[in-house]
């Protein structure tokens, strides 16, 4: 359990839902009382709901601290086996990447946020590494439903564009003042092309 100071209810960010309170307050007990350090009820305290209305929201402890993961929608997964939303392998990956990413929120806050958790809870890292391996075997495996897309072609250009967004998270994490994430993939990858089209 933890003290009262750590469980006053928390307010949601303006414009944000009750699962945004949820996941922000989960976050913040993960770093100052570590992933182990409170429980369930802690949380919904924390949030100014009961154990109940919790659940509603997100289905486990675990979902209220990484709430920020990637996740590919039916509607994404659908426009990727159709072809869309290029019809270019490549960069459909790079768009439905983003989309995940929802990037174009300039959500660079929640980003520094998760970072923070998996420093204070390196245990969670696992979790997120299998997760991203996860979605990026579902992207693979949606794309290559098209004809004429070679599955180990399909995954080596999301190692590239794995790379590509893993840079640039670290960069905007590191130095904010660099641009918004969407920003910072974009330049990357103009930079990483320049470098594979290079001559002599």
């Amino acid at each position: 359990m933890i003290n009262s100071a750590t469980t006053s209810a928390a307010a949601p960010r303006a414009g944000g839902s009750r699962r945004d309170a949820i996941v922000a307050a989960a976050q913040r007990l993960s770093i100052s009382c570590g992933y182990s350090g409170f429980t369930v009820e802690d949380l919904a305290s924390a949030v100014g709901v009961s154990r109940r209305t919790l659940f509603n929201h997100v289905t486990s402890k675990e979902e209220a601290v990484l709430g920020v993961l990637p996740v590919l929608t039916d509607e994404q997964a659908e426009t990727l086996r159709s072809g869309g939303p290029t019809g270019d392998p490549f960069e459909d990956l790079l768009i439905t990447t983003l989309q995940c990413l929802r990037a174009e929120e300039d959500n660079l806050d929640d980003w520094q946020q998760l970072h923070h958790v998996i420093e204070r809870n390196p245990e969670l890292f696992i979790r997120v590494k299998t997760h991203v391996e996860e979605l990026a075997e579902e992207i693979v495996t949606h794309l290559s439903t098209r004809d004429g897309v070679d599955p180990t072609r399909a995954r080596m250009a999301l190692t590239l564009v794995g790379g590509i967004v893993q840079r640039s998270v670290e960069e905007c994490i590191t130095d904010p003042t660099r641009g918004p994430l969407q920003q910072r993939i974009q330049a990357n990858l103009t930079l990483a092309r320049e470098i594979l089209t290079a001559r002599g």
